[in-house]
């Protein structure tokens, strides 16, 4: 385990998500699809801004994907969020990420921080529209969105609400170590083992002094099979060195959200092997409690995979099923209660 592999594994939460993904949609009947361009830094964004019918302005929602590349429609779930907002009258803005599509760029380093700047800039486009309403302008994420939408809105992004679908509630090692944990338990290891590789592959990354590392590793390296999904190595002395804490790898969405006090929604699935949903149902819960944010709720769906899939394992590989039930109900009753307070 180095400490620069953490960087790459975690702060990019590097997931290949497309079970789900629609090719297509169609617009409701009435709404208006306009081609939108925006610039952040070196990044030219195009994507499609659907307009409900009527003048506005406009209430809003923008979709924040996840890792991996990703067009402004093949976002896992973006059907169901352009339709069932779209319905409610809402604009719904979602683009190509950079080196996808008609988007420009490539996201390699700080990929967290970059993505978060582009989403800042994504709202004061729309907040700058005189058919949009700038006051309400929320955000909907899926897995890495669910870092993403928090440190934009802790760099003074504005968001009205937030939906967060996969989001996890700890900083990225703890979450890629998640991964490792799951890979094992999917390859039929014990849950217990899962949950002791994630501990220890933290710990190793996280150690502030050679002699935490060394503890750390020499434990991983008793896992059995730690080596097919994670390999681990003893790096000496005179070449190991503590990750710096100002990392985005150590950014943890919690520490934004429990001074939030919008509507949040957040959805986890109990079968998510790539982010941790008991942890993040905790961590979602308790900073609603610190914050004293009413409006925030926060649920696990049995039998249900990270992208809201229902699913027998939610394990890499498994052939996706339908759209949780539960998940819609959840998203149509938030989107009721957002449009009652408008």
């Amino acid at each position: 385990m180095h400490a620069a592999d953490a960087v790459v594994r975690s702060s990019a939460l590097a997931l290949t998500l497309v079970a789900g993904a629609p090719a297509a949609w169609a617009a409701a009947e009435g709404a208006i699809v306009e081609e939108v361009r925006f610039t952040s830094g070196p990044y030219e964004l195009v994507g499609d801004l659907v307009l409900p019918d009527g003048p506005g302005p406009h209430p809003a929602v923008i979709v924040v994907a996840g890792s991996g590349p990703n067009t402004r429609t093949q976002v896992p779930g973006y059907a169901g969020v352009r339709a069932r907002f779209g319905d409610a009258g809402y604009a719904v803005f979602s683009w190509d990420k950079p080196g996808s599509g008609g988007s420009t760029g490539e996201l390699v380093a700080d990929v967290l921080t970059n993505r978060a700047a582009i989403l800042q800039e994504g709202i004061a486009t729309l907040a700058a529209r005189s058919d949009i309403d700038a006051e309400q302008i929320g955000l909907w994420g899926l897995s890495q969105g669910g870092w993403v939408m928090p440190m934009a809105i802790g760099q003074g992004a504005d968001a009205a609400f937030m939906v967060v679908v996969s989001g996890g509630a700890e900083d990225s090692i703890d979450q890629g170590m998640y991964q490792v944990g799951q890979r094992l338990v999917c390859g039929g290891a014990f849950p217990e083992l899962g949950a002791q590789a994630k501990d220890i592959g933290s710990r190793a990354y996280k150690a502030a002094t050679y002699e935490d590392y060394v503890a750390a590793v020499e434990a991983a390296l008793a896992i059995p099979g730690i080596q097919a999904v994670h390999p681990v190595e003893m790096v000496p002395e005179a070449e190991w060195a503590p990750m710096p804490r100002e990392l985005e790898s150590f950014f943890d969405p919690i520490d934004v959200v429990e001074t939030l006090d919008i509507p949040i929604l957040a959805v986890f699935g109990e079968l998510d092997r790539f982010i941790d949903p008991v942890q993040g149902v905790e961590g979602y819960a308790s900073a609603f409690d610190r914050a004293g944010n009413e409006h925030g709720r926060v649920e696990l769906l049995p039998g249900v995979g990270h992208t809201m899939l229902e699913q027998a394992t939610g394990c890499p590989g498994e052939p996706g099923g339908t759209t949780a039930s539960r998940y819609l109900e959840l998203l149509d009753d938030f989107i009721a209660d957002i449009s009652m307070g408008r």
